[in-house]
This record gives structure tokens, C-alpha cells and sequence, in this order.
């Protein structure tokens, strides 16, 4: 069997955590991408508490009933380590940018390791991740080393070096050994695909059914005014005897159906194509501004807080486009990509950037490493 690892994912009211709730597992390894997830803070607070519980064992370590003692019991709890999603999500979107910057090729992956995870976050009001590594403990026997372990995965996403390399290429050539074996909420996923609504294209104007409306009640006035002409004519005729006095109350009537047909019925045929055009032109394919962007030392546009468009000559484009206004990257080609951007100012629109990397990065491991820190800013939410 060997000793598995667990990252569970409950609410923060939830006293216990069962194998439904767990979201990845591993057997005999730790995966390094779990540790984006850890701040330095929770790491030192999670070491306290494990060396504490080891200080008040260890003097009964030689007693054979020393797994009956309080004291064991209160070391095995300190293993229990819990992390409040916020404080998660936000070492999250802290940790990405630097090594995906750094080793775009982790992207892809790691995309598809937080597609699995957001199944179980979103499940949650208030979601708490779990870390169980206890049976991971047994390769050592030793609290120091198994911490050692942890701080040098806890170090990969704190301070990305290109002395990593290998370290990532590793674990990245064998996505079980990078993530974990995923194990997606399945309650959740069937749940999703059964209630899915039909994704229906948007439209700009309105149905046709509600365009026949005034058209059948402009018909239907015609009708009553030429069945009003043809009444006036008779009852003048049949009441007066006179020809012409009943062709005039024939015409006046019939005067109106000319009138609107000549004079309003364009109007308002012109107005609603009028309407139809500027609807039209409205909701058309924003346009695009093609910047270049010009690197010191081939360094990645992937930032902290954002992606860095660079120097350009268009001054009215901001240097930094913050990454929760970024709702998609594709590729364009080789060394171009493509943003699709959200304006911050009502009315609400999108913007397409088009961006021209550094001949020193690969467009698709840009654009990967760029969509896969917008789904951890989404998942923040």
C-alpha cells in the first residue's frame, strides 16, 4: 500500500474529513505543486505545533504503551494541518506568477491540477484545505527532517531560482509525480453536466417573434380602415343616394391608409434599422492595438499583480494590466499571444490586446502560464 498523502477540501464547520472530500492523494512522495497553497506563516506555525507535540513525547518514546499516552495523542493531532481557503487562495495567486514565470512549462499542469481542486473549493461557503501527510512522517521517524522535506517544496514556489530546474523538470515529466493522483468531487461534476443549460449564441437583436408583433397590428389597422371605407361608403349610398358623397366618405378613410404607408410606415421602418445598426455595431468584435514589448534579458511580462505590457508608443494603455481584468490568453503565433481584456468603467466591454513577446518565449507556455493564474484569481472569488 505505502504511505499516501492526502489534500482534502471541507467546510470550515466540518469536524472530521473523510475520502470523499479528499481531492488529490499520493503514495510514497510528497507533490510539490500542493505547496503554492502554503504561506511561510502557516508553514512556521504548522512546524511549532509539530515540534511542541514532539517535545512532550519524545522523554516516552521508549515505553511500549507509548501510544495509549495523552501525549501521543496530542502529537498525532499536531499533524492535522488546516489552512483557511483565503489564506489559500492568496498564497496562491502570490506563488504562481513567480515560478510560472519562471518555468512555463509547469503551466499546463498546474492548470489542470486547479481545474480539479476548484470542484471541490467551490462545493464550500467557507472551504478549508486539509494536508494530511502523517504516514509520509514514517520514511524518517524524525519531525526535523519530515519538516525539511516540506520547507524545501515550500521554498520552490517562495523564491523560484533557475537552480530549480532540474528539480521541476523531474517532477514535471510524470504529471502524477508534479500533482498527485486527481480525484475530482463527482457528486459535483455529474451535478453540473446534468444541469448545464443549452449554450445559446448571443443575440444583439431581439427574436422575430417579437418583431411581428407591431408589423400583424399595423396590418391589422389597414384592414379596419379599409373595412370602415367600404361601411361609410354603402351606408352614405344606401342613406343619401348620392354617388359622390359616398365615394368621399370611401376616401377620407382611405386617405389615412395612404398617409400611413407613405409617411409614418418609413419612419418607422428607418428608426428600427437604425436601432438594428447601432445594436449591431455596439456588440461587433472590439478592436485591438498591437503593442511591442521590449524585455531587459528576455524576462517574462508575467508578474505578480498583473501582466506587464511594457513600453508603447500608445500612452493611454496602462503598463501593467491587473490579472482579474484578464479573462483569456491564446495564442496568435510562435512568439504572439493574444488578450481578452475587461474594462474596469461602465459600460462593461472587452478589449482585445495583442502582444509581441520576446523572441525568447514560446507563445503557448505564456499563454498557458497566463490563463492558468486567471483561473487561481477566478477560484479566489
Amino acid at each position: 500500500m505505502g504511505n499516501r498523502t492526502f489534500l482534502s477540501v471541507t467546510n470550515a464547520d466540518t469536524d472530521s474529513v473523510d475520502y470523499e472530500n479528499t481531492a488529490f492523494e499520493t503514495n510514497n512522495f510528497l507533490a510539490p505543486v500542493w505547496f503554492c497553497l502554503v504561506s511561510q506563516e502557516q508553514f512556521q506555525r504548522y512546524s511549532g505545533q509539530l515540534m511542541q507535540a514532539w517535545s512532550k513525547i519524545q522523554p516516552h518514546m521508549d515505553q511500549p504503551d507509548v501510544e495509549d499516552l495523552p501525549e501521543w495523542e496530542c502529537f498525532s493531532e499536531a499533524f492535522q494541518w488546516q489552512i483557511p481557503w483565503a489564506d489559500a487562495a492568496e498564497q496562491l495567486r502570490l506563488s504562481l506568477p513567480g515560478t510560472l514565470a519562471h518555468f512555463p512549462s509547469l503551466a499546463a499542469p498546474v492548470h489542470e491540477w486547479l481545474e480539479t481542486l476548484s470542484t471541490h473549493v467551490q462545493r464550500y461557503s467557507a472551504a478549508v484545505i486539509h494536508l494530511e501527510l502523517s504516514q509520509y512522517f514514517s520514511f524518517t521517524g524524525d519531525p526535523a527532517l519530515y519538516l525539511k522535506d516540506i520547507q524545501e517544496y515550500v521554498t520552490l514556489w517562495q523564491s523560484p531560482h533557475p537552480s530549480q530546474e532540474k528539480v521541476w523538470q523531474g517532477a514535471a515529466d510524470n504529471f502524477y509525480m508534479l500533482n498527485g493522483e486527481h480525484l475530482p468531487w463527482k457528486e459535483r461534476t455529474a451535478a453540473q453536466s446534468e444541469q448545464a443549460p443549452e449554450i445559446q449564441p448571443a443575440q444583439s437583436i431581439p427574436p422575430a417573434s417579437g418583431k411581428r408583433q407591431p408589423e400583424w397590428r399595423q396590418e391589422l389597422y389597414i384592414w379596419l380602415l379599409a373595412i370602415l371605407s367600404a361601411a361609410l361608403f354603402l351606408t352614405v349610398y344606401v342613406s343619401t343616394s348620392s354617388g359622390w358623397l359616398a365615394v368621399l366618405g370611401f376616401l377620407i378613410p382611405s386617405l389615412f391608409i395612404v398617409l400611413w404607408n407613405v409617411i409614418i410606415g418609413p419612419k418607422k421602418n428607418s428608426r428600427h434599422r437604425l436601432e438594428v445598426a447601432t445594436t449591431l455595431k455596439r456588440n461587433s468584435p472590439p478592436s485591438y492595438t498591437v503593442l511591442r514589448i521590449e524585455y531587459f534579458d528576455g524576462h517574462s511580462p508575467i508578474g505578480v499583480d498583473g501582466m506587464e505590457t511594457g513600453p508603447s508608443k500608445d500612452k493611454t494603455l496602462p503598463d501593467l494590466i491587473p490579472w482579474r481584468q484578464i479573462m483569456q490568453a491564446k495564442v496568435l503565433s510562435s512568439h504572439e499571444v493574444e488578450l481578452m481584456i475587461s474594462t474596469k468603467n461602465p459600460p462593461v466591454s472587452t478589449l482585445q490586446l495583442h502582444l509581441k513577446l520576446d523572441e525568447q518565449l514560446v507563445a503557448k507556455d505564456t499563454v498557458s502560464a497566463v490563463n492558468a493564474i486567471v483561473l487561481a484569481h477566478k477560484m479566489s472569488v
